[in-house]
């Protein structure tokens, strides 16, 4: 996938270097967040509505607000929404570069004594690497160690769960509903991409968002230049209906395949469209997951305890996420997110260099970390990702739909977007045998239960999960 050029933020994980757009990030607009508007001021708010109504997408000062960043920035930027962290969204209907971005984010925090911080609205995109597809039960990656060295270690861990009780919030493409998820799907789950043209959706009722109950993915292909100049075509990928067979596909039958935690519910939330997904979409999807309030959004009934995020892009962590982290952790959310597949320093992806989230970098069959993997002190430990050239990747269920959505497969991709899934799926299984586990108990856990590695992992911190230890772990963990 490729940046995109107008003002979006990078959408996803798994971006290299020799991928990258000539003009850098891409970004959608500014983030402003001011002093006087807060999360707990929101849910305070939400609180003394009527059972069942939202709070007003657009706050009462958004018109104010817009001018003082017209002024400011000197340019035509449009109030969006505002967050549930209390930010609010200004798109840009001309394109800006990060460097532009940032520029103007600056400008605004130092003329506006009422700004909190103010940033840019990066884009992230999916973070995988497709390896020719795969037909078969061919599961390295959910077997013992002893046969498989670079495998989750996952028998002896189904010995004491398979996670039932825990839901895992998938934020991604979207879903499919292929045969061997629609049991653990907890449909329609939600859409947060707000731009129609990346939803590929209708325009909402307030005229401006394709926000609502729908998180089907309409597919994320692009025609050559619409993720900006010199961007090449690029088929559907469904790629967050793969990641969602990883965690929790639950067929068992002779023809499906199976899920690190086969009886954990799955909640589908769409934050990558065409060309990827916003930050401020993301974020606000990582909070209304675990239960947070979000203006112009009904509440979420079916709150997540784990979040899956196979996305990123090349930016160091932004006050935007370490903002919505805080919150998510106040909600016991534990945020899972891969390391990104540039082969480089994790610390310059975000969210994977984030404080508050558990970074999964990836490892082939072997047992040594991915050739293409990101790494560092920042991430926590290696999962099954598959190698290139090496192993034929991780097999999970797909869609065969090229454009729009066709029929249920199954194939092999590789990536950090692969292993992912695999610790977010872990982290289900550690909860369902003790829900008191935060973020810091549950990386803590997987850290120190990790073994070493069967190949050369030089930079994949702990070393290779092991789920079997883990769950043990979890389970006398007080």
């Amino acid at each position: 996938m490729h940046h995109l050029i107008s003002g979006l933020l990078l959408a996803g994980l798994g971006i290299t270097a020799a991928q990258a757009a000539p003009n850098g990030p891409a970004v959608a607009g500014i983030i402003v967040k001011y002093k006087q508007n807060s999360q707990a001021q929101l849910a305070r708010q939400a609180a003394s509505l009527p059972r069942g109504q939202a709070l007003a997408a657009r706050p009462a000062d958004f018109a104010q607000r817009t001018q003082q960043v017209q002024q400011i920035t000197g340019l035509p930027l449009r109030f969006d929404h505002q967050m549930g962290t209390g930010a609010y969204v200004f798109n840009s209907s001309q394109k800006l570069s990060a460097g532009q971005a940032q520029e103007l984010a600056k400008r605004i925090k130092q003329q506006d004594p009422t700004v909190e911080y103010a940033e840019p609205n990066f884009i992230k995109r999916a973070n995988f690497v497709p390896s020719s597809p795969l037909y078969g039960s061919q599961q390295w990656d959910m077997q013992d160690s002893a046969s498989q060295p670079g495998s989750l270690n996952l028998p002896a861990a189904w010995d004491i769960t398979q996670g039932k009780g825990v839901t895992v919030a998938v934020l991604d493409t979207g879903y499919r509903p292929h045969k061997d998820l629609t049991a653990n799907l907890l449909q329609p789950g939600y859409n947060f991409v707000s731009d129609p043209a990346s939803a590929r959706l209708a325009v909402g009722p307030d005229g401006r968002t394709a926000r609502q109950a729908n998180a089907l993915d309409q597919g994320d292909w692009a025609a050559a230049g619409d993720c900006g100049p010199g961007t090449d075509a690029s088929p559907s990928s469904w790629h967050g209906t793969h990641v969602a067979g990883t965690i929790a596909a639950a067929a068992g039958n002779g023809q499906g395949l199976t899920g690190v935690a086969p009886q954990a519910k799955l909640l589908p939330l769409r934050v990558l469209g065409r060309c990827g997904g916003t930050d401020a979409d993301i974020a606000d999807a990582m909070l209304w997951a675990v239960g947070g309030a979000i203006p112009g959004l009904p509440a979420n009934t079916t709150p997540a305890r784990v979040i899956s995020m196979s996305l990123g892009g090349a930016q160091p962590c932004t006050q935007t996420y370490r903002d919505v982290l805080q919150q998510v952790s106040a909600h016991n959310g534990i945020v899972v997110v891969a390391a990104g597949n540039a082969t480089r320093n994790t610390r310059d992806f975000a969210p994977a260099s984030c404080p508050g989230v558990i970074t999964v970098a990836a490892n082939g069959k072997s047992g040594g970390i991915a050739s293409y993997s990101n790494y560092g002190a920042l991430t926590a430990v290696t999962a099954p990702g598959g190698d290139q050239g090496v192993d034929p990747g991780i097999y999970s269920t797909l869609n065969d739909g090229k454009t729009a959505p066709g029929n249920d497969i199954y194939a092999a991709y590789q990536g950090t977007s692969m292993a992912t899934p695999h610790v977010a799926g872990l982290v289900a299984l550690m909860l369902s045998v003790n829900p008191n586990l935060d973020w810091k108990a549950a990386r803590k856990l997987l850290v120190q239960t990790a073994r070493l590695p069967a190949a050369s992992c030089e930079g994949c911190s702990a070393g290779l999960v092991d789920a079997a230890a883990a769950v043990k772990a979890a389970q006398a963990y007080r």
